[in-house]
């Protein structure tokens, strides 16, 4: 009676679901770094945003924070150019530099 049932042992439900698990305990770890690094990427772009406006305003630059849609963002002059630094979320620290309209219309400016 039982020889000519076709489902599945308990074995090979047990097997299947073991690999299974292997597979997805492997890929976590690997989606969960893609998914900071993603995130991170979006601050990178974030970032250069507030530094071309930063750049496009004629105001002078001052150091400090401030808080994006993606986080928090630290400014910061470096020999005159404007900087911003951030912390992503991966734990590394970014930082973008930029050159000032007035340093490059001076250059221009020179025969």
């Amino acid at each position: 009676m039982w020889k000519k049932c076709n489902g599945f042992s308990l074995l090979e439900t047990l097997l299947a679901l073991s690999v299974l698990s292997i597979v997805i305990g492997a890929a976590v770890p690997v989606l969960y770094r893609i998914y900071h690094e993603r995130f991170t990427l979006q601050q990178q772009r974030e970032a250069l945003e507030l530094l071309a406006n930063k750049l496009s305003d004629e105001n002078s630059f001052e150091d400090g924070t401030v808080t994006g849609e993606t986080g928090e963002f630290r400014w910061e002059s470096r020999e005159g150019a404007p900087c911003i630094a951030f912390t992503g979320k991966n734990k590394r620290i970014y930082s973008e530099c930029g050159v000032t309209k007035r340093w490059i219309q001076s250059q221009t400016a020179l025969p």
